[in-house]
């Protein structure tokens, strides 16, 4: 029977299971906020006494590399479940968005998990289920047990916890930005959560090759519809290899998008195994990319959002997805 818990519950929750060993994992392609809840996680049920893993993700950005632990991540081929009496999913909407397969598949799984989680449209498919909307990044949810306990939040879990919240607000510059994250992340950096650092590695180290990426993406590869209302570029294969990007390190490439004035709704549309990934932002909350990515068996935020069209091309990706675009923002393209 599934049962939904507040934050406050967890740390309860949790220790039924001390003298058992806890697994942790988040969702495909990690971005900060899972990471940082992951790895925020694991370092502070260390601290607790508990004995836990995370399975690392794969396509891991290089801007995150230097942040691992160097203990308690591993390899989804090294888990023997037997060995665990928890599963804990971070910041993971929906089943299939676990990174690891043996989670994802809809499978029994033989122990029971514990799903933690932001966003609105997760369906709660844990056997316990902590959903905090209107927290602005899992991270929040972690970093207010462990602020709220006992034992506070060391320096290095501090410093995960931080990178989540600071990577998933775009350093307090979107719209889920709350007064609570901005003093949750204020706690933290007085619990030693290295800042600076942060601020450093992911917003002040684009490699030179990147900005040439983005900037013939900008003058050569840029479209829009809608009156206007809406850009979106597709990162092309050959233009990856031309610039030696890899796609895991291509997170904040549609940033450059939503900077631009004038569209309310801005998307990138990349090649993917099951077809085209499309990551979609809005910038006036009365359109809502939530809803044009559901509509698309995607998900994820109102204001930030994704998902996959299958489909044989671009230009067929581009036609559905225009299709909803054109719905959500009630005008014929021009």
């Amino acid at each position: 029977m599934k049962e939904n818990l507040t934050s406050g519950q967890i740390p309860e929750l949790l220790r039924r299971y001390k003298s058992g060993r806890i697994l942790l994992t988040t969702h495909l392609r990690p971005d900060g906020d899972a990471l940082g809840s992951l790895c925020g996680t694991l370092l502070l049920l260390h601290e607790y006494g508990y004995r836990a893993d995370a399975i690392l993700p794969q396509s891991v950005p290089d801007y995150y590399l230097g942040f691992l632990p160097e203990q308690g991540l591993i390899d989804e081929s090294e888990v023997n479940l037997a060995d665990y009496s928890l599963l804990v999913v971070l910041d993971a909407a929906r089943r299939d968005r676990i990174s690891a397969a043996f989670a994802a598949s809809g499978e029994p799984l033989p122990m029971p998990v514990l799903n933690i989680d932001h966003h609105p449209d997760n369906p709660c498919y844990g056997d316990w289920n902590c959903i905090v909307p209107d927290a602005a990044a899992a991270s929040e949810i972690i970093a207010g047990i462990g602020l709220n306990g006992n034992r506070g939040v060391p320096p290095a879990a501090a410093t995960h916890l931080l990178l989540g919240i600071l990577t998933d607000c775009g350093a307090f510059r979107f719209t889920n930005t709350t007064p609570a994250a901005m003093r949750t992340a204020a706690s933290l950096v007085e619990a030693g959560g290295e800042y600076d650092r942060i601020m450093t590695a992911c917003y002040f180290s684009k490699p030179e090759n990147m900005a040439r990426f983005e900037a013939d993406l900008l003058c050569n590869h840029l479209k829009k519809a809608c009156g206007g209302k809406f850009i979106y570029t597709f990162l092309l294969p050959e233009l990856l290899e031309k610039y030696r990007i890899d796609l895991r390190n291509t997170e904040q490439v549609i940033e450059i998008l939503r900077a631009i004035s004038g569209p309310v709704v801005v998307a990138t549309i990349r090649i993917e195994q099951n077809g085209y990934k499309c990551s979609l932002r809005s910038k006036d909350k009365q359109y809502s990319v939530g809803r044009i990515a559901r509509a698309l068996t995607g998900g994820g935020h109102e204001m930030a959002a994704g998902c996959t069209i299958e489909c044989a091309s671009f230009a067929e990706a581009e036609r559905i997805l225009l299709e909803q675009v054109e719905k959500e923002l009630n005008e014929i393209p021009s």
